[in-house]
């Protein structure tokens, strides 16, 4: 007698089986290529910047022990207190990359930022670029600055033309150097003003041989000679300028490894501290951001949500906010752990700060008034 055959149910749950052995094997292998491509984008460059909260540094008290803000040449006095620089680390962007992944935990973090790296930088952009735009732009913001501490302090000072960049490869190059300060082109004498710098561009444009500069560079008077050059149909010798200034003391800042303008107002509250006697602070733990121009007035700045939290993390209690930072300042994470006084200009951020060391707080400006 043969064997029964196996029943319907049986064959079909050994096929069911077989067949369920190579399902399972194929997810196997379908499952490590999903990770595997989730690896590789993860670990994929993107086109972006991440912005994070950066050091904060108190401007009273030595940074790696040195002072970041050195007053000679005139009476200083002792600054005691908290005036914090707040700072933006920035990664990504020209010749430094970053990830998908990386970007995707900022976007979800809620204190980093993620932007397009061409929205800050033209595509054809360099680090070496952007790293000199960043010194050129602290530069310019601790003269901008010196210059609103002493307008504020009523202390007379002289405007100049000054050489902020030297264009790589031109004429000017290893002749003149950024900081000189342009006293006379050709023998005329150049007066601080537009209309000083429009004639230096002039005298460059209708030269027909060598131009000579007298400068005056580290405290001394030089001349140098340059000979332009023809581009793009003009004369030019490769000079960027901007407007400068002479102060009757000097004013050194030891900023190292920080750049852009956003420092402005806190280094300007920093002078006015040490041209001035008692503490302006009076103990209290302040911190603060916002570019700033000779005149005072206080700009926006970027990165203002990490700053927050930057501040909110070291221990301040007062935020100095420019007033076009508002809406973001109010949005950011650690913003209830700090009283936010909105700043329009010095003069406002000098007397706010003097109030807040008084005690008497109840009128200071706040992000959620009028302007």
């Amino acid at each position: 007698m043969s064997d029964p055959a196996p029943a319907d149910g049986g064959r079909s749950v050994t096929d069911a089986g077989r067949g369920g052995a190579r399902f399972l094997r194929s997810s196997g292998l379908s499952g490590v290529v999903l990770y595997a491509l989730v690896f590789v984008l993860a670990l994929t460059p993107v086109p972006y910047l991440l912005q994070t909260p950066g050091p904060v540094v108190n401007t009273l008290e030595p940074y790696e022990g040195v002072d970041l803000v050195t007053i000679s040449g005139t009476e200083t006095y002792e600054a005691e207190g908290t005036l914090d620089m707040l700072t933006v680390a920035v990664a990504g962007g020209p010749g430094r990359d970053i990830f998908a992944a990386q970007a995707v935990t900022s976007l979800v973090n809620g204190v980093e930022t993620v932007v397009p790296s061409e929205a800050y930088y033209p595509l054809s952009t360099t680090r070496d670029e952007v790293e000199t735009a960043n010194s050129t732009e602290m530069i310019s913001s601790q003269d901008e600055a010196t210059a609103a501490a002493l307008t504020e302090l009523d202390i007379d000072y002289d405007s100049v033309i000054g050489v902020s960049q030297i264009v790589e490869g031109s004429p000017a190059q290893g002749i003149l150097q950024p900081g000189d300060h342009i006293l006379s082109v050709d023998g005329e004498d150049v007066p601080g003003t537009d209309e000083g710098m429009s004639g230096v561009r002039q005298t460059v444009l209708d030269s027909t041989g060598a131009v000579e500069f007298t400068l005056e560079r580290d405290g001394e008077t030089v001349v140098e000679t340059v000979e332009p050059v023809e581009t793009d149909g003009a004369r030019s010798i490769g000079v960027v300028m901007s407007r400068a200034y002479s102060f009757p003391f000097d004013v050194e800042f030891a900023v190292e490894g920080i750049g852009g303008p956003s420092a402005g107002t806190i280094f300007a509250l920093t002078i006015i501290d040490l041209l001035t006697e008692g503490d302006l602070t009076g103990g209290e733990a302040i911190a603060g951001t916002g570019a700033i121009d000779a005149a005072g007035q206080v700009s926006p700045i970027g990165g203002a949500r990490q700053k927050v939290a930057a501040a909110a993390a070291s221990g301040a209690d007062w935020f100095l906010s420019p007033a076009d930072n508002c809406a973001e300042v109010l949005g950011a994470r650690g913003v209830d752990d700090l009283t936010v006084v909105r700043v329009d200009d010095l003069s406002g951020a000098h007397r706010a700060v003097t109030d807040i060391a008084a005690g008497d707080t109840s009128d200071l400006p706040s992000c959620t008034d009028a302007p």
